[in-house]
């Protein structure tokens, strides 16, 4: 190898992308979508990694190499099988005779929950110490180590146990390594167990550059690490995609034929099985709700696209919506709603740009809304939906989840329709002063880049 060509290789920056990335969430795609289009605008030669719940994903749409995330599975938390090896999981050969001695041991209070709670821990504690040096070596090979978007200082999937105990791990590993670690644009979710705020604590001080995606999460974190108030607030990253990246139409119109079109984007939220907080009750009602707004719009004359922003989850909600109407009113719908194939982000975003109104539940379905600039009714679950539509100026348009009516939906777009121009130049006024913080953000992440070469 010649000195020059190893000059080259010496150049080219490696930067690994952490995230709680499956592949389903069109909105965390998009994220690292914007992360490396915006590096690579700038570092040319760069080369990403990705540390994340699904690393076959994340090599198919993202980066050319990949480490898994964590060793262990946690229910709604979890790596796929060979999150650290290539084998897949163990079968269970036990065939339900019991030892001799279990009997004298189920006599014992309490013994029994000990003793499997012993094994547990003797079972995680080998992989968890494989995977941290393995992920040593891993980061060695990097200049840079960024957990960008998304709810990532959030407790809620997998409990402490799972994300906020993976971003201590890979902090501390980051900091053996020498690689700066840096947060970027992200959000709050649930944070309250002891644990969890002992992890994400740790996991902010010893980040080298912190920014939070609103004010809200600024200062939720700042609970947890008083040196938060210091740090800017730039907005998600999905704001911004390049517009190189958006795709082309996806032929909407041509199928409404002149007809008004309203995308409706459902949520799986508090579905059981789905969820981890379950509640039957707030999901029948929601669907039943959202079920009567989609047959009155139909009445109404307007054409309907049923779209989605996660894969599996909130494509699972549309044949119970429809699930919902009897043979007359399916009937009604034909040639009237369409639902049409979404495999990626870009499926999504083809489809927003033709639609006159979307009326969405999930943070990103608003956000893919608002890039579109069209005027977006939010159905809320969550605080951080209430947030972006403050920061987007739409608090008019935002409903709650547990207590809308499909005739406060109808009423919203009456309103948006009589002042729909002041909307759309309200949301682009709001995108545009977003992006010198973006820009201004990705700059400081390449001069971070720069640091551990002395570049």
């Amino acid at each position: 190898m010649t000195a020059t060509v190893r000059e080259e290789q010496k150049e080219i920056a490696r930067i690994a992308l952490l995230t709680p990335y499956t592949g389903g969430n069109l909105g965390d795609a998009a994220i690292q979508d914007a992360m490396i289009s915006n590096l690579r605008i700038r570092l040319p030669a760069v080369r990403f990694s990705g540390i994340s719940l699904n690393c076959e994903n994340f090599l198919e749409r993202h980066g050319v190499d990949a480490f898994p995330l964590c060793a262990t599975r946690v229910p709604f938390y979890q790596m796929g099988y060979g999150s650290i090896t290539n084998d897949p999981p163990r079968k269970n050969n036990h065939t339900g005779n019991h030892h001799p001695w279990m009997g004298t041991l189920n006599r014992v209070p309490g013994l029994l929950p000990l003793l499997r709670e012993l094994r547990q821990w003797a079972l995680i504690i080998p992989k968890e110490l494989i995977h941290c040096v393995r992920g040593y070596r891993f980061l060695r090979q990097h200049d840079l180590l960024i957990a960008s978007g998304g709810g990532q200082l959030d407790e809620e999937w997998g409990g402490p146990w799972g994300h906020p105990f993976a971003l201590c791990k890979w902090a501390l590993l980051a900091r053996i390594a020498r690689v700066p670690y840096a947060f970027v644009s992200v959000g709050t979710g649930k944070i309250k167990s002891p644990a969890c705020r002992l992890f994400l604590s740790l996991a902010l001080r010893l980040a080298s550059y912190r920014s939070y995606r609103d004010e809200n999460s600024k200062r939720i974190a700042a609970t947890l690490l008083k040196a938060v108030v210091n740090d800017p607030v730039v907005s998600d990253l999905a704001f911004s995609l390049p517009a190189l990246r958006l795709p082309a139409d996806a032929g909407i119109r041509s199928l409404s034929k002149d007809q008004m079109v309203i995308a409706i984007s459902p949520i799986a939220y508090a579905k059981p099985k789905n969820w981890p907080c379950a509640d039957q009750a707030v999901y029948a009602r929601y669907l039943q709700q959202l079920s009567k707004a989609v047959l009155q719009l139909v009445d109404r004359g307007y054409y309907l696209v049923i779209v989605w922003s996660s894969l599996g989850d909130d494509e699972s909600v549309i044949p119970q919506i429809f699930e919902q109407f009897d043979d007359a009113s399916r009937k009604k719908m034909d040639g009237q709603v369409y639902v049409p194939k979404i495999n990626c982000w870009k499926d999504l975003a083809a489809i927003l740009q033709e639609v006159d109104l979307l009326v969405a539940s999930r943070l990103h379905s608003a956000i893919f809304g608002f890039l579109a600039r069209k005027p977006t009714i939010s159905i809320s679950f969550d605080p951080k939906v209430d947030w972006l539509m403050q920061d987007i100026g739409q608090t008019d348009n935002l409903l709650q989840i547990r207590d809308f009516t499909a005739n406060d939906v109808l009423d919203t777009i009456d309103r948006i329709q009589s002042n729909r121009l002041d909307t759309v130049d309200r949301i682009k006024t709001c995108q545009e002063r977003m992006q010198p913080g973006l820009k201004s953000q990705y700059d400081d992440l390449v001069r971070l880049a720069g640091l551990r070469r002395g570049r």
